[in-house]
Protein backbone atom coordinates (compact mmCIF):
# COMPACT_ATOMS: atom_id res chain seq x y z
CA UNK A 1 0.00 0.00 0.00
CA UNK A 2 2.78 2.42 0.84
CA UNK A 3 4.54 1.84 -2.73
CA UNK A 4 0.90 2.25 -4.32
CA UNK A 5 0.65 5.66 -2.52
CA UNK A 6 3.71 6.66 -3.95
CA UNK A 7 3.30 5.83 -7.16
CA UNK A 8 0.35 7.76 -6.96
CA UNK A 9 2.06 11.05 -6.14
CA UNK A 10 4.85 10.19 -8.39
CA UNK A 11 2.73 10.18 -11.21
CA UNK A 12 0.83 13.47 -9.94
CA UNK A 13 4.20 14.99 -9.77
CA UNK A 14 5.46 14.14 -13.08
CA UNK A 15 1.83 14.75 -15.21
CA UNK A 16 1.86 18.34 -13.70
CA UNK A 17 5.55 18.87 -13.28
CA UNK A 18 5.90 20.44 -10.23
CA UNK A 19 6.13 19.03 -6.66
CA UNK A 20 4.06 22.25 -4.90
CA UNK A 21 1.60 21.96 -7.67
CA UNK A 22 0.95 18.10 -7.25
CA UNK A 23 0.91 18.40 -3.27
CA UNK A 24 -1.56 20.95 -3.38
CA UNK A 25 -4.26 19.12 -5.39
CA UNK A 26 -3.18 15.95 -3.47
CA UNK A 27 -3.60 17.85 -0.42
CA UNK A 28 -0.91 17.01 1.87
CA UNK A 29 2.86 19.36 2.01
CA UNK A 30 5.74 19.53 -0.31
CA UNK A 31 7.48 17.83 1.76
CA UNK A 32 5.49 14.92 2.01
CA UNK A 33 5.55 14.61 -1.56
CA UNK A 34 9.07 14.60 -1.94
CA UNK A 35 9.47 11.53 0.74
CA UNK A 36 7.22 9.65 -1.02
CA UNK A 37 9.31 9.94 -4.38
CA UNK A 38 12.31 9.07 -1.91
CA UNK A 39 10.88 6.17 -1.19
CA UNK A 40 9.52 5.07 -3.78
CA UNK A 41 13.22 5.32 -5.45
CA UNK A 42 14.73 3.52 -2.38
CA UNK A 43 12.49 0.86 -2.86
CA UNK A 44 12.85 0.20 -6.37
CA UNK A 45 16.64 0.82 -6.54
CA UNK A 46 16.51 3.50 -9.18
CA UNK A 47 16.62 7.73 -9.60
CA UNK A 48 13.18 8.69 -11.21
CA UNK A 49 13.73 12.27 -10.98
CA UNK A 50 16.36 14.88 -11.17
CA UNK A 51 15.78 17.77 -9.25
CA UNK A 52 16.88 21.38 -9.03
CA UNK A 53 15.85 24.21 -6.75
CA UNK A 54 14.87 25.76 -10.25
CA UNK A 55 13.65 22.90 -12.23
CA UNK A 56 12.51 18.74 -12.28
CA UNK A 57 12.41 16.82 -14.92
CA UNK A 58 12.12 12.80 -15.38
CA UNK A 59 15.00 10.36 -15.56
CA UNK A 60 15.16 7.99 -18.69
CA UNK A 61 14.02 5.22 -15.82
CA UNK A 62 11.17 7.97 -14.24
CA UNK A 63 9.88 8.18 -17.73
CA UNK A 64 9.69 4.54 -18.77
CA UNK A 65 7.47 4.39 -14.62
CA UNK A 66 4.69 7.03 -15.72
CA UNK A 67 4.74 5.43 -19.00
CA UNK A 68 3.75 1.93 -17.81
CA UNK A 69 1.71 3.52 -14.50
CA UNK A 70 -0.24 6.08 -15.79
CA UNK A 71 -2.93 4.50 -16.84
CA UNK A 72 -3.77 2.07 -14.10
CA UNK A 73 -3.41 4.58 -11.33
CA UNK A 74 -5.90 6.68 -13.61
CA UNK A 75 -8.05 3.88 -13.44
CA UNK A 76 -7.62 3.20 -9.54
CA UNK A 77 -8.65 6.65 -9.01
CA UNK A 78 -11.62 6.83 -10.80
CA UNK A 79 -12.66 3.77 -9.33
CA UNK A 80 -12.20 5.09 -5.87
CA UNK A 81 -14.33 8.46 -7.12
CA UNK A 82 -17.22 6.25 -8.01
CA UNK A 83 -17.09 4.16 -5.05
CA UNK A 84 -16.98 7.59 -3.16
CA UNK A 85 -20.15 8.73 -5.07
CA UNK A 86 -21.99 5.27 -4.70
CA UNK A 87 -21.66 5.64 -1.30
CA UNK A 88 -22.89 9.36 -0.87
CA UNK A 89 -26.54 10.64 -0.65
CA UNK A 90 -27.84 12.56 -3.33
CA UNK A 91 -28.17 15.91 -2.84
CA UNK A 92 -29.38 19.40 -3.97
CA UNK A 93 -32.44 20.64 -6.23
CA UNK A 94 -33.11 19.00 -8.98
CA UNK A 95 -35.03 21.70 -11.98
CA UNK A 96 -37.75 18.89 -13.70
CA UNK A 97 -39.80 19.98 -16.50
CA UNK A 98 -43.27 18.81 -18.18
CA UNK A 99 -46.05 19.31 -19.85
CA UNK A 100 -49.18 19.76 -18.17
CA UNK A 101 -51.17 16.45 -19.19
CA UNK A 102 -48.11 14.24 -18.36
CA UNK A 103 -47.20 16.53 -15.46
CA UNK A 104 -50.74 16.45 -13.63
CA UNK A 105 -51.28 12.56 -14.68
CA UNK A 106 -48.10 10.70 -14.40
CA UNK A 107 -45.08 12.51 -13.31
CA UNK A 108 -46.08 14.89 -10.25
CA UNK A 109 -47.94 12.25 -8.34
CA UNK A 110 -45.12 10.05 -8.07
CA UNK A 111 -42.84 12.87 -6.60
CA UNK A 112 -43.91 12.71 -2.92
CA UNK A 113 -42.01 8.86 -3.11
CA UNK A 114 -39.18 10.25 -4.69
CA UNK A 115 -38.75 13.10 -2.55
CA UNK A 116 -39.52 10.55 0.67
CA UNK A 117 -36.92 7.87 -0.62
CA UNK A 118 -34.24 11.00 -1.19
CA UNK A 119 -35.01 13.66 2.12
CA UNK A 120 -31.74 15.84 0.85
CA UNK A 121 -32.99 16.10 -2.64
CA UNK A 122 -35.65 18.92 -3.72
CA UNK A 123 -37.42 19.40 -6.90
CA UNK A 124 -38.16 22.42 -8.71
CA UNK A 125 -41.13 21.71 -11.39
CA UNK A 126 -41.51 23.13 -14.33
CA UNK A 127 -44.58 22.65 -16.04
CA UNK A 128 -45.24 24.32 -19.69
CA UNK A 129 -47.10 23.29 -22.55
CA UNK A 130 -43.67 24.50 -25.20
CA UNK A 131 -40.68 22.55 -25.34
CA UNK A 132 -38.24 23.98 -22.59
CA UNK A 133 -34.68 25.78 -23.56
CA UNK A 134 -32.75 23.32 -21.68
CA UNK A 135 -30.12 25.98 -21.12
CA UNK A 136 -31.71 29.26 -20.49
CA UNK A 137 -34.24 27.62 -18.00
CA UNK A 138 -30.96 25.18 -16.58
CA UNK A 139 -33.14 22.39 -17.26
CA UNK A 140 -31.44 19.36 -15.16
CA UNK A 141 -34.30 16.60 -16.46
CA UNK A 142 -37.10 16.20 -18.73
CA UNK A 143 -40.33 14.23 -19.86
CA UNK A 144 -41.14 15.12 -23.22
CA UNK A 145 -43.28 13.05 -26.24
CA UNK A 146 -42.53 12.74 -29.68
CA UNK A 147 -41.07 14.82 -31.80
CA UNK A 148 -38.30 15.42 -29.74
CA UNK A 149 -36.54 18.71 -30.79
CA UNK A 150 -33.35 19.06 -29.96
CA UNK A 151 -29.93 16.32 -30.65
CA UNK A 152 -29.01 18.17 -27.64
CA UNK A 153 -30.74 15.76 -24.90
CA UNK A 154 -30.50 12.05 -23.95
CA UNK A 155 -33.64 10.75 -24.44
CA UNK A 156 -34.96 6.99 -22.64
CA UNK A 157 -38.00 6.14 -23.89
CA UNK A 158 -40.56 5.00 -21.44
CA UNK A 159 -43.83 4.19 -23.06
CA UNK A 160 -46.31 5.33 -25.73
CA UNK A 161 -49.37 7.16 -26.07
CA UNK A 162 -52.27 6.36 -29.06
CA UNK A 163 -55.47 9.29 -29.77
CA UNK A 164 -58.32 6.96 -29.01
CA UNK A 165 -62.24 8.44 -29.85
CA UNK A 166 -63.65 7.82 -26.37
CA UNK A 167 -67.79 8.97 -25.02
CA UNK A 168 -69.53 8.09 -21.80
CA UNK A 169 -71.94 4.79 -21.85
CA UNK A 170 -74.42 7.25 -20.92
CA UNK A 171 -73.82 9.49 -24.31
CA UNK A 172 -73.75 6.56 -26.34
CA UNK A 173 -77.32 5.31 -25.01
CA UNK A 174 -78.74 8.27 -26.14
CA UNK A 175 -77.12 8.73 -29.48
CA UNK A 176 -75.70 5.47 -31.03
CA UNK A 177 -72.27 4.20 -31.04
CA UNK A 178 -70.77 5.26 -34.00
CA UNK A 179 -69.55 1.94 -35.97
CA UNK A 180 -67.72 4.04 -39.25
CA UNK A 181 -65.83 7.11 -39.05
CA UNK A 182 -68.33 8.70 -41.16
CA UNK A 183 -71.18 8.39 -38.55
CA UNK A 184 -69.54 10.80 -36.37
CA UNK A 185 -70.55 13.29 -38.72
CA UNK A 186 -74.00 12.91 -36.63
CA UNK A 187 -72.32 13.40 -32.91
CA UNK A 188 -71.67 15.96 -31.21
CA UNK A 189 -67.85 16.29 -31.27
CA UNK A 190 -65.35 18.09 -28.71
CA UNK A 191 -62.41 19.47 -30.25
CA UNK A 192 -58.75 20.38 -29.39
CA UNK A 193 -57.50 23.83 -30.17
CA UNK A 194 -53.38 24.20 -30.06
CA UNK A 195 -53.17 26.90 -27.16
CA UNK A 196 -49.74 28.56 -29.25
CA UNK A 197 -50.75 28.46 -33.29
CA UNK A 198 -54.58 28.58 -31.91
CA UNK A 199 -55.55 26.24 -34.24
CA UNK A 200 -57.95 23.70 -34.01
CA UNK A 201 -56.22 19.81 -34.30
CA UNK A 202 -57.50 17.55 -36.86
CA UNK A 203 -58.45 14.17 -36.00
CA UNK A 204 -56.48 11.35 -36.60
CA UNK A 205 -57.29 7.99 -38.30
CA UNK A 206 -55.81 4.69 -39.66
CA UNK A 207 -57.49 3.60 -42.61
CA UNK A 208 -55.45 0.88 -44.34
CA UNK A 209 -51.62 1.13 -44.12
CA UNK A 210 -52.41 4.97 -43.84
CA UNK A 211 -53.09 7.78 -41.34
CA UNK A 212 -55.64 10.52 -42.27
CA UNK A 213 -56.26 13.80 -40.46
CA UNK A 214 -59.34 14.54 -40.63
CA UNK A 215 -61.46 17.78 -39.64
CA UNK A 216 -64.31 16.82 -37.54
CA UNK A 217 -67.00 19.27 -36.89
CA UNK A 218 -67.79 20.23 -33.29
CA UNK A 219 -70.33 22.07 -31.05
CA UNK A 220 -67.44 22.27 -28.38
CA UNK A 221 -64.26 23.33 -28.37
CA UNK A 222 -61.23 24.05 -25.73
CA UNK A 223 -57.60 24.85 -25.74
CA UNK A 224 -56.81 22.69 -22.02
CA UNK A 225 -56.78 19.07 -22.28
CA UNK A 226 -58.23 18.14 -18.98
CA UNK A 227 -60.92 20.26 -19.59
CA UNK A 228 -61.54 18.51 -23.25
CA UNK A 229 -61.64 15.32 -20.85
CA UNK A 230 -63.90 16.72 -18.74
CA UNK A 231 -66.51 17.61 -21.52
CA UNK A 232 -66.34 14.05 -22.14
CA UNK A 233 -66.78 12.60 -18.57
CA UNK A 234 -70.38 14.76 -18.49
CA UNK A 235 -71.75 13.30 -21.32
CA UNK A 236 -71.22 16.29 -23.63
CA UNK A 237 -69.82 14.61 -26.86
CA UNK A 238 -67.11 12.73 -28.10
CA UNK A 239 -63.67 13.24 -28.09
CA UNK A 240 -60.29 12.50 -29.28
CA UNK A 241 -57.70 11.84 -26.08
CA UNK A 242 -54.78 10.83 -25.61
CA UNK A 243 -54.59 6.83 -24.47
CA UNK A 244 -52.99 7.58 -20.83
CA UNK A 245 -55.53 10.31 -19.81
CA UNK A 246 -58.82 8.15 -20.51
CA UNK A 247 -57.21 4.87 -19.29
CA UNK A 248 -58.35 5.13 -15.48
CA UNK A 249 -62.05 5.64 -16.75
CA UNK A 250 -61.77 3.02 -19.14
CA UNK A 251 -60.72 0.76 -16.42
CA UNK A 252 -63.77 1.42 -14.59
CA UNK A 253 -66.49 2.05 -17.32
CA UNK A 254 -66.66 5.31 -17.25
CA UNK A 255 -65.61 6.48 -20.60
CA UNK A 256 -65.64 3.39 -23.77
CA UNK A 257 -63.06 3.50 -26.18
CA UNK A 258 -64.54 3.83 -30.08
CA UNK A 259 -63.62 2.65 -33.60
CA UNK A 260 -60.26 1.15 -32.53
CA UNK A 261 -59.83 -0.46 -35.43
CA UNK A 262 -58.93 3.38 -37.22
CA UNK A 263 -56.50 4.40 -33.88
CA UNK A 264 -53.76 5.80 -35.14
CA UNK A 265 -49.98 4.78 -34.67
CA UNK A 266 -48.32 5.42 -31.22
CA UNK A 267 -45.75 8.17 -30.24
CA UNK A 268 -43.12 7.73 -28.06
CA UNK A 269 -43.20 9.20 -24.23
CA UNK A 270 -39.07 10.23 -23.00
CA UNK A 271 -37.15 11.00 -20.00
CA UNK A 272 -34.41 13.13 -21.44
CA UNK A 273 -31.62 14.97 -20.29
CA UNK A 274 -28.85 17.63 -21.63
CA UNK A 275 -26.01 16.39 -22.78
CA UNK A 276 -23.49 16.79 -20.31
CA UNK A 277 -20.26 14.17 -19.46
CA UNK A 278 -20.94 13.93 -15.93
CA UNK A 279 -24.33 13.68 -14.29
CA UNK A 280 -24.56 14.46 -10.99
CA UNK A 281 -25.59 11.92 -8.63
CA UNK A 282 -29.13 14.09 -7.56
CA UNK A 283 -30.01 14.35 -11.48
CA UNK A 284 -29.42 10.32 -11.93
CA UNK A 285 -32.11 9.70 -8.85
CA UNK A 286 -34.75 11.45 -10.61
CA UNK A 287 -34.26 10.58 -14.39
CA UNK A 288 -33.78 6.74 -13.09
CA UNK A 289 -36.98 6.54 -10.56
CA UNK A 290 -39.02 8.38 -12.92
CA UNK A 291 -38.22 5.97 -15.69
CA UNK A 292 -38.60 3.08 -13.78
CA UNK A 293 -42.26 3.56 -12.30
CA UNK A 294 -43.38 5.29 -15.73
CA UNK A 295 -42.09 2.10 -17.56
CA UNK A 296 -44.85 0.32 -15.53
CA UNK A 297 -47.89 3.03 -14.88
CA UNK A 298 -51.16 1.22 -15.54
CA UNK A 299 -52.31 4.29 -17.88
CA UNK A 300 -49.64 3.38 -20.39
CA UNK A 301 -50.27 0.15 -20.92
CA UNK A 302 -52.24 -1.12 -23.49
CA UNK A 303 -55.56 -0.41 -23.02
CA UNK A 304 -57.33 -4.12 -22.51
CA UNK A 305 -60.73 -3.77 -23.67
CA UNK A 306 -63.07 -5.28 -26.47
CA UNK A 307 -64.54 -3.46 -29.02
Amino acid sequence: MENLRALSVFVRIARVGSFSKAARELEISPQAASNHVKSLERSIGVRLLNRTTRQMSLTEEGQRLYTTCVSAIDTIDEGVRALHEASEEAFGTVRLAAPHGLSWRLVAPLLGRFLSMHPRVSVDLIVQNRVPDLVAQAIDVGVLGDPLPENSMVARRFGSVQLVLCATPAYLRKNGTPQRVEDLAHHQCINFRNWITDKVIPWTFKRGESVLAETVSARLITNDGDSQLQAVLSGAGIAQLASYRIAPYVRVNRLKPLLLGHVSETYGLYIYLPKRKQVPKKVRALADFLFDELSVHPDLQPLKIAE
